[in-house]
């Protein structure tokens, strides 16, 4: 009998439903029931909607055997769920819209934002009364004026839509390299590959329902106490030990937050113990500078040192130097890829390819002309549209590598970002109104890097290598995800804000903050130029060098303990809640495998996903019934 065709009508059917779905309960749940869904690697929206796919699947197994889902048709739909999804996620469409009504409805004489309006192109912002249109937006209770959004939406899909797809286009020139050469161990597709997998013998292992049990206890005892107090409270979320430290120099650790997710422990149990080691202890040696810095004094030694030990710029360096390394490496393998993609004889075959490699770097080069054509043409100088352009696609090039190499359960962006090293590198003349509007008007997409679209690309095509579909028909199946995401991000965002007030009480107000923010920044460069120093520079050089020379180490001698990417990652708010975690799994797999070998560690990891998947489903069930009775419930995470 011949296994069904993976590309059939139902899978694209539940993929397109499946996305809206995933849309729809993101953005009611993170706005107004105020629960995240979609800010960790592995989002609770696709994973809950997968699960219900295999529970159907059991359901059907006797009555309607060829109604079952096959592996592969349930991987494919999972994937076009995740990339669908996470374009509606933090720093995509849920701070657009903030942002796109900061200047209109926040403009006043004693903020001094009407001057950014002569700035702002009509057709970016809903007409013919912007701050009218607005008006219900921020006070809730109101229908969407569709007619006043219908051209600014048009405007701003088509330029989310150009942005999404050139990440893409990276995505298809480096995932040969990444999957086939290096082979990147890519811990995030695990669980929903284990989950699908034929037989079901992942949900027949006794380990993972005890894992399961632990992490759906632990956080319903935590959801109890946030709605009853009288039941018990564990401290599973951060708590700060920088209290703790009083005195000087010790006191100069700042925030210092432990913290035991089980998802987060489930996926440091997966990574080779060199990269879970350095992840933790790299973070340990930033509070090690910064009690460094107070004990000499440098800290104190004026505005050009307070902020020693520039972590912010260590990051933005290490970042790069991440992206830089990754082309070196595979920097042969690149080269065939733009022999063939010119047209010349190459060693390297695209026919399976997710697009061909003409395609996608046409693709790509099209795109970013496009996005720098739009961003001059609206008053950005050229020498900032470049290097704020470039920065961030090479921030989003950076993160898909780090989850595919370390999968930690988010990913924030360095603390010096593009628009910083742009604001930076252009000096006190670049800070004009004409670039600092748009600069804050794109800064949506700049502002969190936890929903970066990126890496979900380079993970679904993972997954659909492993469903053995042909990869460039599911290609355009993601991008018709992507597409409807967008479309659906719109929509309901639209519909829950003028419903429920971005102003008022009953949404998350970080959002409606996040879109003023921009503004602010704005001013404050205004007001105060950014000006070179010498020594935040040398943290960016620092970074980039530390991150080099441990790459190159550890390409000449095997066993180097420390990884690049923990130190990348250790100097962004990543590692402020996962230290800990990453800590505890280090610890566990270390002593598994020393007194049980490889054997003890296998036999050990359906109890560590259970861990995940437990704090994913009970998660997600919290977050169903605050939505339905309308009230704020228990963030289990991530802070």
């Amino acid at each position: 009998m011949n296994p069904r065709n993976p590309l059939s009508l139902r899978t694209v059917a539940i993929g397109v439903v499946g996305t809206v779905v995933c849309v729809y309960w993101n953005i009611y749940g993170e706005v107004v029931s105020q629960t995240d869904l979609t800010s960790t690697s592995l989002m609770m929206p696709p994973i809950c909607i997968l699960l219900l796919m295999i529970i159907s699947n059991a359901t059907l197994a006797k009555a309607f055997p060829k109604a079952r889902l096959t592996q592969p048709e349930m991987l494919i739909a999972y994937a076009m769920m995740t990339v669908g999804v996470v374009v509606t996620g933090m720093g995509n469409t849920q701070f657009l819209f903030t942002t796109l009504g900061a200047v209109p409805h926040y403009a006043d004489s004693s903020n001094g934002w009407q001057r950014f309006m002569p700035f702002i192109p009509s057709y970016l912002l809903p007409q013919p009364d912007p701050t009218k249109v607005f008006d219900g937006f921020y006070k809730g209770q109101s229908s969407v004026p569709w007619r006043a959004w219908a051209v600014p939406l048009v405007v701003w899909g088509i330029f989310f839509m150009v942005l999404v797809f050139a990440m893409f286009c990276i995505n298809v020139l480096v995932r040969k390299q990444w999957a086939d050469q290096e082979r990147l161990s890519f811990p995030i597709v695990f669980l929903p590959m284990q989950m699908t997998a034929p037989g079901s013998p992942f949900f027949k292992n006794r380990l993972m329902w005890i894992g399961f049990a632990v992490a759906f206890a632990l956080e319903s005892i935590n959801s109890l106490n946030f709605l009853f107090p009288t039941v018990p409270h564990l401290q599973l979320r951060a708590y700060d030990l920088g209290p703790s430290f009083v005195l000087p120099p010790w006191n100069a650790v700042g925030y210092f937050p432990t913290t035991f997710y089980p998802l987060t422990i489930g996926l440091g149990f997966l990574l080779p113990l060199d990269l879970s080691f350095s992840l933790w202890f790299f973070y340990i040696l930033t509070k090690v500078e910064s009690v460094f810095g107070a004990a000499t004094g440098i800290t104190a030694g004026g505005s050009m040192t307070q902020d020693f030990p520039f972590l912010g710029h260590q990051a933005a360096g290490a970042w790069i130097a991440i992206v830089g390394m990754t082309l070196w490496i595979g920097r042969k393998h690149y080269v065939q890829v733009v022999r063939r993609a010119l047209g010349f004889f190459s060693k390297v075959d695209d026919s399976d390819e997710p697009l061909s490699y003409r395609t996608a770097l046409l693709g790509l080069v099209l795109s970013l002309a496009a996005i720098l054509v739009f961003w001059i043409h609206i008053g950005m100088s050229p020498l900032i549209a470049v290097v704020f352009l470039g920065v961030y696609m090479a921030i989003a090039t950076a993160i898909s590598r780090m989850r595919a190499e370390a999968g930690p359960a988010w990913i924030m962006g360095p603390g010096f970002d593009a628009r910083d090293v742009a604001l930076s590198v252009a000096g006190p003349m670049g800070q004009t109104w004409s670039n600092l509007t748009p600069l804050a008007l794109f800064g949506w997409f700049n502002a969190e890097q936890r929903c970066m679209p990126s890496p979900t690309h380079i993970e679904s095509f993972k997954i659909v290598e492993q469903s053995k579909a042909k990869q460039r028909t599911v290609a355009y199946l993601l991008l018709l995800a992507i597409l409807t995401g967008i479309v659906a991000g719109f929509y309901f965002n639209l519909k829950v804000y003028y419903t429920f007030g971005a102003g008022s009480a009953k949404v998350e107000p970080w959002r409606t903050y996040m879109g003023r923010n921009p503004f602010d920044r704005a001013i404050g460069s205004l007001s105060d130029p950014t000006k070179t120093n010498i020594f935040q520079l040398s943290g960016l050089l620092v970074g980039a060098g530390v991150t080099v020379a441990l790459s190159l180490i550890r390409l000449r001698f095997v066993g180097f303990p420390f990884h690049p990417v923990g130190y990348a990652l250790a100097n962004t708010g990543t590692m402020y809640w996962l230290w800990c975690p990453f800590l505890v799994a280090w610890v566990i797999k270390s002593l598994i495998t020393r007194y049980g070998g490889v054997k003890a560690y296998h036999q050990a990891i359906p109890f560590f996903l259970g861990l995940v998947l437990g704090d994913y489903v009970v998660s997600s069930l919290w977050s169903l019934a605050g939505s339905a009775l309308g009230i704020q419930m228990y963030r289990c995470f991530p802070c």
